[in-house]
């Protein structure tokens, strides 16, 4: 028996689930890792879940099964090099697999290590390209508490922490 490998494929635009389920039915087994993200209506958090890698995924399967997964419909093509399919390192798909948490998503860090005084940027929002100083983390860990200089006084807000990034 051949040794099974994890190849790059690329798909065709937002077509990874397609891509996937079919694989699937042809007794490959794919690897599409997802990231959750989140973005701001306002002040309103919308979180979201998207490919890490958009229109790209992952097959494993034996070398020889390579035109099965290059002729499954939604795939673009099966990344080669010096004219063959060329599989990526295992370690990689390992790394990529302990970033993720129990139900499959990756989710960036939440907390940076702010500390009292830093000079931080309102990257979103209503106070979009405001300097501030960051005061500290709300008690969700979600929000920060900022303090701003505006009309020669000082001010205490807060944000949601997603839309402030070192300044």
């Amino acid at each position: 028996m051949m040794k099974k490998s994890w190849f790059v494929v690329h798909t065709k635009p937002v077509q990874e689930e397609t891509v996937t389920m079919h694989l699937k039915h042809k007794g490959i087994e794919t690897y599409a890792p997802k990231i959750e993200t989140c973005a701001y209506n306002g002040l309103k958090k919308i979180i979201k879940t998207k490919s890490l890698f958009p229109n790209y995924l992952f097959a494993w399967c034996e070398r020889k099964n390579v035109p099965q997964v290059c002729w499954t419909r939604g795939v673009k093509k099966v990344l080669w090099e010096n004219n063959a399919p060329q599989p990526i390192a295992d370690e990689l798909i390992l790394s990529l697999k302990s970033l993720t948490d129990h139900d499959g998503l990756i989710r960036p860090a939440r907390r940076r290590a702010y500390r009292k005084h830093d000079l931080v940027l309102i990257t979103s929002g209503p106070l979009k390209d405001i300097y501030a100083l960051f005061d500290h983390w709300e008690s969700d860990q979600e929000r920060v508490c900022l303090l701003l200089n505006l009309l020669n006084a000082q001010i205490r807000v807060t944000v949601p922490a997603a839309l402030v990034a070192v300044a």
